[in-house]
């Protein structure tokens, strides 16, 4: 009997907006890999905050053109090469930061640009090392260069870059503070973590009480930007170091106020506030730096090949746990998205483009082992 053809899969977004502009395309030739690339198979992708940023035209570090494939990162094995191709082999696992694209059964990548992902390394758990893990671990030792025993504060520490800074404090012995939900508390404080909710009556009055009693923080990591910069500056320690990663906690204001697409007015606070951590980030001796993945590959191409390397030798030696709350396929992505944006997700969502179309992806939340064996099944070795 004739086995079908291979088919490439993948997401697309034809117009900025809601998950609603999420659409699955289905493609009859596979990318053949030019002089110099591979083409992988992909065995997971990215579903992240900052995916629905790109969707929604708001990540201010990206120029975007339509239509677009979205995907921020991928694990992968490469099933074709190049002309010129002689570090990778077929079969060899492979990771890379792609901004758009990851999201695709199969993709064509640079060979140069891939980092090589252990064998042993379920791919459903290393995936959130390449964004999520790398953002916490380049703030916290690449820009705020942290020290043992340095106090370290962590806003929006629930979110997927929130917990994987809190892994690592906890891997490498940093006292942290999470500040998150109330409904968030277990998991914060079950990674180590002193907890601390912005939504009750008195938000400040805790974290003001703790900065007096630590001499105030070392580092902190601000991953939502709910408080003004002057409070969270307010909160350094002397010497100390405030990297700023995201705007979750705006955008989510802006979301639940009215709309689909949050208006102008919200849209010009995103942007007054990025460019004022920018230009306090260039004057001499600052004390605060915006952190952007992308610009720092750039700019340091070895740390990210290092870097990565060591978090996925963390995640093989058991050191690091990623905490993954679902997994999903491309059939169901655009439920994904819609969960990102109601803030109903606690660390990370993961994308199987081998699961099948229309297939039920869902596993119990925070069944990590359930996760795992469920993507051996699809992807053996």
């Amino acid at each position: 009997m004739r086995l079908p053809a291979v088919m490439l899969r993948r997401l697309e977004i034809g117009a900025f907006g809601g998950p609603e502009q999420i659409r699955l395309v289905e493609e009859a030739r596979l990318p053949q890999p030019g002089e110099g690339e591979v083409r992988i198979r992909v065995e997971a992708s990215s579903l992240v905050f900052t995916d629905m940023l790109i969707r929604r035209n708001l990540y201010p570090v990206l120029k975007l053109r339509l239509p677009l494939t979205p995907g921020y990162d991928f694990v992968g094995r490469i099933e074709a090469l190049g002309s010129g191709v002689s570090r990778w082999r077929v079969g060899d696992r492979v990771a890379d930061l792609t901004q758009i694209g990851g999201n695709a059964t199969h993709l064509v990548r640079t060979a140069a640009s891939l980092v090589a992902v252990p064998q042993g390394v379920n791919a459903i758990q290393a995936e959130p090392l390449i964004l999520s893990y790398m953002t916490a671990w380049q703030a916290l030792f690449r820009e705020a260069k942290a020290q043992p025993g340095d106090q370290v504060l962590i806003y929006g520490a629930s979110g997927a870059v929130g917990l994987a800074a809190l892994d690592l404090c906890r891997a490498f012995g940093l006292p942290a503070v999470g500040v998150a939900s109330a409904r968030r508390e277990p998991v914060v404080e079950g990674l180590g973590a002193t907890f601390v909710a912005y939504d009750t009556a008195d938000p400040a009055g805790p974290l003001d009480r703790l900065t007096r009693d630590l001499g105030g923080f070392k580092v902190i990591l601000d991953a939502a930007r709910g408080e003004t910069l002057s409070s969270v500056m307010a909160r350094l320690a002397p010497g100390g170091r405030l990297v700023a990663l995201g705007f979750s906690a705006p955008f989510r204001t802006a979301y639940k106020a009215g709309g689909e697409q949050p208006g102008l007015l919200a849209r010009l606070r995103f942007g007054y506030d990025f460019l004022r951590i920018k230009w306090l980030s260039h004057r001499p001796n600052a004390a605060v730096s915006f952190y952007d993945i992308a610009s720092c590959r750039r700019q340091h191409p070895q740390w990210f090949q290092e870097d990565l390397s060591s978090l996925f030798n963390l995640l093989e030696a058991g050191r690091i746990t990623p905490r993954i709350q679902r997994v999903f396929g491309l059939g169901d992505a655009v439920e994904a998205h819609r969960l990102i944006e109601a803030g109903q997700v606690e660390g990370r969502l993961v994308l199987d483009p081998g699961l099948p179309i229309g297939g039920d992806p869902y596993v119990s939340p925070g069944d990590n082992a359930a996760k795992t064996t469920l993507h051996q099944q699809r992807h053996p070795g």
